[in-house]
Parts: C-alpha cells; structure tokens; sequence
C-alpha cells in the first residue's frame, strides 16, 4: 500500500471537493511563482485548468505512445525521454499514473480537478495528489506537454513529480 506524500489522501480529498462542490486546489503546490522557481518572479505565467484551455481535455487520447511528448521551455529533456521511456512500459505507465480511466474526464466519472499519481521513493511506493492547474503563456502550456492539444497526463505527471 503507498504511503501518502504530506498526508494527502486521493479518496479523502476528492469526496469533499465533490461534497462542496469545488474544484480542488493544492495548498501543498500553489498555483505562483514559488511553485516554479526558486527565486525568480514572471508575471507572464498564468495558471490554467484543462478545460480553460480546450474544450474536451482527456487525461489520455487514443493511448499512449513514445511519439506523444513535447519538452517544455523548461529544457526538460531529461523528464520527456523518462515518460517516453515509461509509455513503452503499459505495467509500469498504469502502476504511476494510477487507475487512468477513473481520473479521466468524461460522464462516468465525477470530476473535482483533482489527480493521483505514484513514484517509487526512497523504496516505497508513495501516492502523489495534484490540482489540475497548469502553468501557461499566451495560451500554452510551458513545460511538458503531448503533441494533442487537449491530451493532459504528462503535464499533470510533471506536476506530481515536481511536487
């Protein structure tokens, strides 16, 4: 059983969301500049919910594939070449980007902007919750992100890991 990371609870979290009728969002990673850099201020950045920036988001379109992935203006090649590296893995890809068709947007599944993800940390599995708010300029997100406009798991994964 992963342990979760700062104490927030996947299940516990989402239920009030939906309870209140609120979209979640993480007082563990706030959406500003202190979340992205470690001194510096761009006031360019605006934080953006999927839906804000396309009218159909999916978590994952038609699959995953080595060919989904576009590095962010962050040069952040490193983390591409590991997703792609984990889309050629279906076992491993479904064991960190947990349970993805219950995340996915779409009418069986309640939606509270909300997403779960897991790393093998210090030798245990350890569940890692994000808000759906993504860092972008004019429009678009800067950091990784797949080739389908409206495809969200490797943005929100880079999230997760950077939490």
């Amino acid at each position: 059983m992963p342990s979760n990371f700062r104490g927030q609870s996947y299940s516990k979290l989402k239920k009030a969301c939906l309870k209140k009728g609120e979209l979640f969002e993480d007082p563990e990673f706030p959406a500003n500049n202190k979340s992205l850099f470690f001194s510096k201020i761009d006031n360019d950045v605006v934080w953006m919910r999927p839906k804000e920036l396309c009218k159909v988001p999916r978590l994952v379109v038609e699959g995953v594939s080595c060919d989904d992935l576009n590095q962010g203006s962050l040069g952040n090649s490193w983390f591409v070449n590991a997703c792609t590296s984990l889309t050629q893995e279906t076992k491993m890809w479904q064991r960190v980007v947990v349970d993805h068709r219950t995340q996915e947007w779409d009418d069986k599944n309640e939606y509270a902007g909300i997403f779960r993800f897991q790393f093998w940390r210090f030798g245990d599995w350890v569940d890692i919750v994000v808000d759906d708010r993504l860092p972008t300029k004019d429009g678009k997100l800067i950091f990784c992100h797949s080739k389908s406009r409206n495809e969200f798991w490797s943005a929100l994964l880079e999230k997760a890991y950077a939490k």
